[in-house]
């Protein structure tokens, strides 16, 4: 099974780079979604993620206003990338594992296509093990 299998061609919630922590979390409340892609503040800048993990981490457990703490004290940028639609899900595991992080962003050249997260890497493998064990007991 490859990346182009399992890819995630939704639009995610975007937010702001300037935007703050709280505007974050409501916007992630909102959407029910667990993270946020944060926009480049320009052409030659980083696309970059905010998880609700990195906000309780964060600021909340530092105690820090949320309404003044700007997003991007504690979202990972730049993104965690993949261009290889042909790999193969255990090498985006790999990656994964690699750079300890959930979700991968994909693009196409500079076209965004989405983003493969963990779970989507876990549900991939146990359709193909379901798969395995349904062709063996015929």
């Amino acid at each position: 099974m490859e990346l182009r299998d399992i890819i995630n061609r939704s639009s995610p919630v975007r937010i702001a780079p300037d935007a703050t922590a709280a505007q974050a979390l409501v916007t992630m409340i909102e959407n029910k979604t667990d993270f946020l892609l944060v926009d480049r503040s320009g052409y030659s800048d980083a696309y970059g993620i905010v998880t609700r993990w990195d906000i309780v981490e964060g600021p909340i457990a530092h105690g820090a206003d949320l309404n003044t703490t700007p997003v991007m004290d504690y979202a990972r940028k730049p993104l965690v990338v993949m261009n290889n639609l042909d790999l193969e899900l255990r090498w985006v595991a790999k990656k994964m594992s690699n750079e300890n992080v959930s979700k991968i962003a994909v693009f196409d050249k500079e076209e965004f296509l989405g983003f493969v997260s963990d779970v989507d890497i876990m549900k991939a493998f146990a359709s193909k093990e379901a798969k395995a064990e349904k062709g063996a007991g015929q």
